[in-house]
């Protein structure tokens, strides 16, 4: 059943990104403290400019991977599909060796221009860049068979590794350098696990069919433009900071980040739905659209409501009273919870070969986003960087839904916004009076009544994720 692969793949990517999420922030907690603000925020700003140069390095080719590999094996042509996978791993070998020296050779520029020691950590990520590029092609290439068994337990080899050496290095004395040498290390350890783990799909690596290459640099060329802009637009905020304020407020705005992306992955699921989308058209893409996009608003919605009241408790929970400077923008960024309901679009428009329909409305909200923080970040500080964040996104997940529909004839239901954000609502009135250990369970109690009584939740729903997890009433 196809229903029942999509929720076995969604506990797996869900679960990868738990484990990924939490480590990751435990990290960025222990991090903080360990390295104070200063540190903290040089660190913080090199992992932001390093990932600019990673697009390079990438160029749409994982996305590329997991279409195209999904598509031949739809077709039973596991020749064809071992074609595309070494073209396209020969490929990003090469381009993930170029961005890696360009970056080494180009970091004293950089820590000029930004008048910041940021060399040396520049040059050490140039690895930590090759090394994980690579490995998310091969996690691409095992998605792409409706494998996503890898994502968890790469974020678990890659996670764990990453805990465990940020710890010793850092309390050995090595202080920023150990942070990022644990960075660098656990990327190989992730790119071994990786290769040992595809190794098993032997025909990923011996396909001789020829393809037409245009076709795939078509998808590419747009993948990679998008994928350009949706990382600058991901990261301009922290980088502007950097230009216009000290490496505190970096530290500030990344100590909130952190908690918010994590949030996100916890509740962000719409990479699964790529290798799905591929095999489905008209009326069965539509009604796999309308679920994906029922449960995803009534999960991320709630959500981010929820992360607003409770910002205060876990910022100050997480990083001590040293990082109170990044409350207010911890609380504008929580409705970035959103973000995953709008992903959605982006897998439908990769599986069926349009990604520039994805890349119009990212590269407006993008330079929306590069203007608003140009003005706001000098006035209003990070606080102005979370709104310029905030309001472009918005702008972006609009304009997503307008092309959806003109394009593909594909709506989201009015009520499965409306019904979600009305319970939130609610829930957040009662959840403001309560003590903050009751918090939690009486909001998650509330929102699910009110949802339940407005048929937010129906029967139907309920019978129906019953069914694809095999839970017997």
């Amino acid at each position: 059943m196809l229903a029942q692969r999509v929720f076995r793949n969604v506990i797996y990517n869900s679960s990868s990104t738990l484990v990924a999420s939490l480590t990751g922030l435990i990290v960025v907690i222990f991090l903080a403290r360990a390295l104070k603000p200063e540190l903290f925020g040089i660190y913080s700003l090199s992992l932001s400019l390093i990932y600019l140069f990673s697009i390079l390095a990438d160029l749409g080719i994982n996305a590329a991977a997991t279409r195209y590999i999904a598509d031949a094996v739809s077709k039973e042509n596991e020749n064809l599909a071992g074609s595309y996978s070494k073209f396209l791993l020969k490929t990003k070998i090469l381009l993930s060796v170029s961005v890696a020296l360009l970056a080494f050779s180009v970091s004293g520029a950089i820590s000029d221009f930004f008048e910041k020691p940021l060399a040396t950590p520049l040059q050490l990520l140039s690895l930590f860049l090759f090394f994980s590029s690579i490995s998310s092609l091969l996690n691409s290439m095992a998605n792409a068979l409706n494998d996503f068994r890898i994502n968890l337990l790469n974020s678990m080899v890659s996670g764990l590794s990453k805990l465990l050496l940020t710890f010793l290095l850092v309390s050995v004395g090595l202080s920023l350098y150990g942070a990022i040498l644990a960075l660098v290390i656990s990327s190989l350890i992730s790119l071994l696990f990786s290769f040992s783990y595809v190794r098993k799909f032997d025909f990923l690596f011996h396909g001789e069919e020829s393809f037409r290459k245009s076709r795939v640099f078509r998808f590419i060329v747009f993948t990679a433009i998008l994928s350009l802009t949706w990382l600058i637009f991901a990261n301009v905020d922290v980088v502007m900071i950097g230009y216009f304020l000290p490496s505190e407020e970096v530290a500030y705005y990344r100590a909130a980040f952190s908690i918010v992306s994590a949030v996100i992955g916890l509740v962000s699921f719409p990479a699964v739905f790529l290798p799905v989308f591929v095999k489905l058209e008209r009326e069965d893409l539509n009604l796999a659209f309308h679920r994906a996009f029922k449960y995803s608003s009534a999960l991320c919605i709630p959500s981010a409501f929820g992360l607003a009241m409770i910002s205060k408790e876990l910022l100050l929970f997480a990083y001590g009273s040293d990082y109170a400077g990044g409350l207010n923008a911890m609380r504008i960024l929580s409705f970035l919870l959103l973000s995953p309901i709008f992903g959605i679009y982006g897998s439908i428009f990769s599986s069926k070969e349009k990604p520039e329909l994805n890349f119009y409305p990212l590269a407006v909200s993008m330079v929306i986003n590069v203007f608003l923080n140009w003005i706001l970040i000098p006035v209003y500080g990070i606080e102005g960087a979370a709104v310029a964040t905030v309001f472009s996104n918005g702008i972006y997940w609009s304009m997503l839904v307008v092309i959806c529909a003109k394009v593909l004839r594909i709506s989201p239901k009015l009520e499965h916004i409306a019904k979600p954000t009305i319970s939130a609502i609610l829930m957040a009135i009662i959840g403001s009076n309560l003590h903050p250990l009751l918090v939690i369970p009486v909001c998650v109690f509330v929102y699910s009544a009110i949802m339940l009584l407005i048929k937010g939740i129906t029967a139907e729903d309920i019978s129906f994720i019953r069914k694809v997890a095999k839970i017997k009433a």
